[in-house]
């Protein structure tokens, strides 16, 4: 194996060597800067080929060259972008973004110093990050191969996972290790990969899903694949470790860590549909638990006790059931409605507890008179008629009140009038008919000298006039 390259080193003319990520039996990783993009950090794994003839060496090159094709495809914000492929020195490198973070593997030992590990909640999390991840590179047929918490880096900009280092320049040493024979070749970690794919070389979607299991239980329970798997009963034995995980989320983890292939969820919607049924529940629950509340206002009111509701009866079974809408203005700061719901309570399902529909409590704020328009009619109409009785009761005092006769002054000079004697009216009045008048026409002598002429008669009877 050739040495490392020395930090300082630029190749390419572009890429700066800075430090060394990591190493294996495969190659290197680099930290290094891109001068082509204002010096930003990337991400360069060595790939190196087998010791051989130059036609191993060109094999490798031409299957190093596919398979970065096939990482080019990749487009995810969880997954590292691919930038470029090249080769320098008989040495082949492959150019990603660069993951500032520290892996999964890193975080558990971190914690494992304290005496505490993952959470049901964190790994239960994970899944869920995770597995649209997976779903996309499936879509494309890429089976990642290796997943583990050494290549899982949880990013400090944002605390998303992130899946790093494809089995893929793996794969390719592999097919060298025995070019001439039928042995298949392997890739994955010893405890994370299923049995067919360290067995037959073989790996499928629910492959990466029996890995992403494997380190689910690693990061809650703190210990190896090997402390955890019975290779007798083929069997997985972590629960032991969390005696408090949800039978829900075990009952998924175990079909995911299932031997046979078959017996496994099929695809990353099939799990996605399991943790759902775990979730969905719950917030159903959640939400059925918890009366509706009516929109908060400022300050929030002290909901008012329900008022008794009667029993419906045959008397009162044909009543209108027509809903009320509030008319009118904005409910002020100190409106309380007190609300009551019908829910079904799932933990118990013989017991129903009907609640009466939603009754709405009065407000008690003072409201003016003045912002009613019926009542302002109605104080109009009091107002009017009021009025017009007031009016009535002056006019028929003024017409029956006894007027005085008018005194008849033809000229300045001044007359002597003779009293008239008004007759008294009878107690109990006879009904006779009236007399018929008699017109009498006597020419009166007015004398200018002041004389007067007196005509006597019966007033009731005698209608005159002067000329």
């Amino acid at each position: 194996m050739q040495p490392p390259i020395p930090s300082g080193t630029i190749l390419q003319n572009r890429y700066r060597i800075l430090s060394i990520l990591g190493q294996g039996g495969f190659g290197r990783t680099y930290l290094a800067e891109d001068s082509n993009r204002y010096d930003e950090r990337c991400a360069m794994k060595e790939f190196i080929p087998p010791q051989g003839s130059q036609y191993t060496l060109n094999k490798a090159r031409e299957l190093f060259q596919r398979e970065a094709a096939i990482l080019y495809q990749i487009s995810h914000p969880q997954i590292p972008q691919f930038r470029a492929t090249f080769e320098e020195n008989q040495r082949l490198f492959l150019v990603q973004d660069y993951v500032e973070g520290k892996t999964y593997r890193a975080l558990l030992n971190e914690r494992k110093v304290y005496g505490s590990t993952f959470s049901e909640a964190e790994a239960l999390q994970l899944l869920y990050q995770l597995l649209p991840v997976l779903a996309h590179i499936h879509t494309k047929n890429i089976i990642h191969r290796d997943i583990a918490p050494d290549n899982i880096i949880l990013r400090e900009r944002d605390n998303l996972p992130v899946l790093i280092d494809f089995g893929v320049v793996k794969e390719i040493v592999t097919r060298f290790q025995t070019p001439e024979t039928d042995v298949p070749t392997t890739v994955g970690k010893l405890g994370y990969a299923p049995s067919e794919q360290m067995q037959t070389g073989r790996a499928y979607p629910n492959s990466d899903l029996y890995s992403l299991a494997v380190t689910a239980v690693v990061l809650m329970t703190g210990r190896e694949p090997h402390e955890l798997y019975d290779d007798r009963n083929l069997v997985w034995n972590w629960q032991r470790w969390v005696p408090q995980v949800h039978p829900g989320l075990a009952e998924v983890l175990n079909r995911m860590l299932s031997y046979r292939p078959g017996d496994r969820y099929q695809s990353v919607s099939e799990v996605a549909q399991a943790l759902q049924a775990l979730v969905t529940p719950t917030a159903i629950r959640a939400e059925q638990s918890v009366p509706p509340q009516p929109p908060a206002l400022n300050p929030v009111p002290t909901p008012l006790p329900a008022p008794a509701r009667p029993t419906p009866t045959a008397a009162n079974a044909n009543l209108s059931q027509m809903k009320t809408i509030p008319v009118g203005r904005p409910a002020p700061a100190n409106y309380t409605t007190n609300y009551t719901t019908n829910y079904t309570t799932q933990a118990n399902p013989k017991t129903t507890p009907v609640r009466p529909a939603p009754t709405p409590v009065i407000p008690t704020h003072d409201t003016s008179i003045w912002e009613n328009p019926w009542a302002i009619l109605s104080v109009g109409l009091g107002i009017a008629t009021v009025t017009g009785i007031a009016a009535w009761a002056i006019v028929s005092a003024i017409l029956n009140t006894t007027q005085p006769a008018p005194t008849v002054t033809p000229s300045p000079t001044p007359i002597v009038e003779t009293p008239i004697s008004t007759p008294t009216p009878e107690p109990s009045p006879t009904l006779t008919p009236d007399p018929q008048p008699v017109e009498y026409s006597q020419p009166l002598n007015l004398q200018p000298n002041g004389a007067a002429t007196t005509v006597e008669g019966n007033w009731e009877l005698i209608r005159f006039s002067i000329r």
